[in-house]
């Protein structure tokens, strides 16, 4: 669970990079939300067991609450609504890129609908939805869509390398019980 964390607030870090690198005044009067983070927040819950899903997308909303979004349980509750569709959605997706990328691009939509709509409910914002999606959810999805890839990428780098260290682990184990008999 540590090297799941890790790795997503390594993509939070990104994401933070992201922002600087492109900020607004380079892609005025879009605004592009770099969400690395969350991506490879979902790619990895996906494989995970409800609970454990629920707490694990709780605990990093709280962190990229605290750290990067500077507010109050916001994105922890998204994050944890967000797990709950992605559990919901699992049982019907096979481990293709293309499944994978749809499943990132889909709960990001629905996770900055959500931004959207809370920002509206507690009148921090007065766009309207069609200037929401133009100026910000199309860019968004389009350059995040492209990024996901790499994300991808490196989700199926780091399983590989939790199943080949499981499986040395494993081996192990088998010598040592041999040993005792």
């Amino acid at each position: 669970m540590i090297m799941h964390s890790l790795f997503v607030i390594c993509y939070f870090f990104i994401d933070t990079i992201l922002s600087l690198l492109l900020s607004t005044s380079i892609t005025e009067p879009f605004l592009f939300v770099s969400n690395l983070g969350f991506c490879a927040m979902i790619l990895t819950i996906r494989k995970f067991e409800s609970l454990d899903a629920y707490i694990f997308a709780f605990s990093m909303g709280m962190v990229y609450d605290y750290f990067f979004a500077h507010t109050f349980l916001t994105y922890a509750f998204i994050y944890l609504f967000i797990a709950f569709v992605v559990q919901l959605w699992k049982k019907h997706m096979t481990d293709t890129a293309i499944e994978l990328w749809i499943l990132c691009i889909s709960t990001l939509f629905v996770k900055e609908s959500m931004v959207y709509f809370f920002m509206i409910f507690r009148q921090l914002t007065q766009v309207s939805i069609i200037g929401w999606f133009i100026r910000r959810e199309f860019i968004t999805l389009l350059i995040n869509g492209l990024l996901v890839f790499l994300v991808i990428f490196l989700i199926r780098w780091k399983e590989e390398y939790l199943a080949r260290k499981d499986r040395k682990i494993r081996k192990e184990e088998k010598i040592e019980w041999l040993k005792l008999k």
